[in-house]
């Protein structure tokens, strides 16, 4: 049983420069309790020697296929090269420097087997060396995906799902994957989609321990101590309102006070951070704040954006 469940599964690892813990992560893909998965390992053209250290790897253990982007891509690009490298049904996206519990696969596998409808499953998240646990209150290990885009992942800037998840591979096909000009917050995006369609699965236990161990000269943007920046905003604002927009359906009276409503909000969010910015001093917050800028923003948001960049930036040079 367990190993005709391993036969649908194909895990995605997604790696770039980590050669200092990619031999840890991986070892916890391989003592997994079921057997019959792959493992695609693919590099997107790493510089520090993590490519050469997977090739090693898999010199020694042949369920590791290694597979390298054509060029760096980023993190969606990554994912829907790694994807297109097979066909199996079960799509497991997971990040190069998460540790494993060893019953990952066998809880995710079996959340998408006994609910045919979901679209994917995801888990709450133990922290590397801590006991702080990312928990989230849902009630049974199969929602609607409706009621899990209303509680959890259209309310909160923040998103439930940390980035890896089991994936049917049927609706990842029909939504397209990854849209890619959504930088490394891609799979925020992905997430929402897929839950506008489908049931949405989820296991209860920290069957993954994020580490968040980043190189010293690793993109900013994906660190996790200094990882906020008004691009990441922007991202963010985009993702929101594209899906919004094809979720609240703005042609009813309804719709529109949702979608007016969440105008509101993202131009509180970014009136928020420029405050920070005048209260700590951080002109340089607000000379690069015009990096967050969306069709989206209302005019008094603009306007307060332009006064801070002329008037207040100005008195630090």
């Amino acid at each position: 049983m367990l190993e005709s469940i391993g036969k649908k599964i194909s895990v995605c690892l997604l790696t770039y420069n980590h050669a200092d813990v990619i031999e840890s992560t991986l070892n916890s893909i391989l003592d997994q309790t079921i057997d019959g998965y792959e493992i695609i390992v693919s590099d997107d053209c790493s510089t520090d020697g993590s490519w050469e250290r997977i090739l090693a790897l898999a010199a020694v253990d042949a369920r590791i296929r290694p597979v390298r982007t054509p060029h760096n891509m980023g993190m969606p690009g990554n994912a829907n090269f790694a994807v297109a490298q097979t066909d199996r049904p079960y799509i497991a996206l997971l990040h190069h420097d998460d540790l494993y519990r060893q019953d990952l696969l066998e809880k995710w596998a079996g959340v998408l087997a006994r609910h045919e409808d979901a679209a994917y499953v995801f888990n709450s998240y133990g922290v590397y060396q801590s006991d702080f646990v990312y928990w989230e209150a849902i009630p049974g290990e199969c929602i609607h995906g409706h009621w899990f885009l209303d509680e959890f992942l259209l309310p909160r800037w923040g998103c439930a799902v940390r980035g890896t998840a089991m994936v049917r591979r049927s609706a990842w096909e029909a939504v397209g994957g990854m849209r890619e000009q959504f930088g490394l917050l891609a799979d925020i995006d992905l997430w929402m989609r897929l839950a506008m369609c489908w049931p949405v699965g989820y296991v209860p236990e920290p069957v993954i321990t994020v580490r968040h161990q980043r190189p010293v000269d690793y993109p900013d943007d994906y660190k996790e101590e200094t990882g906020w920046s008004w691009r990441r905003q922007r991202f963010l604002y985009q993702i929101h309102a594209t899906n919004r927009l094809d979720y609240f359906k703005p042609s009813t009276l309804a719709g529109r006070v949702k979608w007016w409503g969440f105008r509101i909000k993202l131009s509180g969010e970014t009136v928020k951070w420029l405050i920070y910015a005048v209260v700590r001093k951080k002109p340089a917050m607000i000379t690069t704040s015009f990096d967050s800028v969306t069709v989206y923003d209302l005019w008094p948001l603009r306007i307060l954006r332009f006064v801070l960049q002329k008037v207040y930036a100005a008195s630090f040079r």
